[in-house]
């Protein structure tokens, strides 16, 4: 990864940037047609990852530029949602590493937050982000398989799961 990329946890200064980025990718990359009324973790953050026990961790350019997000929603003392994993498309791929560290310091928070096991929906058509997943060690799982239920989108959704 470039040395130039701070992985760190999300500040509420970064809440713009972080909905332009998310709803970017959605809509002009996935067509998925989302807003962010349909995405209400996205205007408080805080409240929603944080002060639930979960972080919102971003990646950010040395300008201050946020070009990634990874969130870990804690939905039981021992169980974690992935959500918001979004990569800006000129910093994706192994040679930049952006993903790779923001997963990194995921599961870095997870493990020492004692979380088990980590779940987390993504579009169906998402299948470069199915293959990351499938190498980092989550299997997908039927709608059924999950552990809690917990809001999100339906978009053609696929399930996967990690035991740590």
């Amino acid at each position: 990864m470039s040395a130039a990329i701070d992985v760190r946890l999300f500040r509420p200064a970064d809440s713009a940037a972080v909905v332009d980025l998310v709803l970017e990718i959605q809509n002009d990359e996935f067509h998925l047609g989302l807003s962010i009324c349909d995405q209400r973790d996205l205007e408080d953050i805080d409240s929603y990852y944080l002060k639930g026990g979960g972080t919102f961790l971003v990646a950010a350019t040395p300008e201050g530029r946020i070009v990634g997000t990874i969130g870990l929603l804690r939905l039981r003392p021992d169980l974690g949602v992935m959500k918001k994993f979004f990569v800006a498309a000129p910093h994706r791929g192994s040679a930049q590493g952006v993903a790779r560290a923001l997963y990194a310091a995921f599961l870095e928070f997870a493990r020492s937050a004692d979380i088990r096991q980590v779940v987390l929906d993504t579009p169906a058509a998402a299948t470069r982000s199915h293959a990351f997943y499938g190498a980092a060690g989550f299997v997908q799982i039927d709608r059924s398989e999950l552990p809690m239920k917990y809001d999100f989108p339906e978009r053609d959704t696929l399930f996967f799961s990690l035991a740590l």
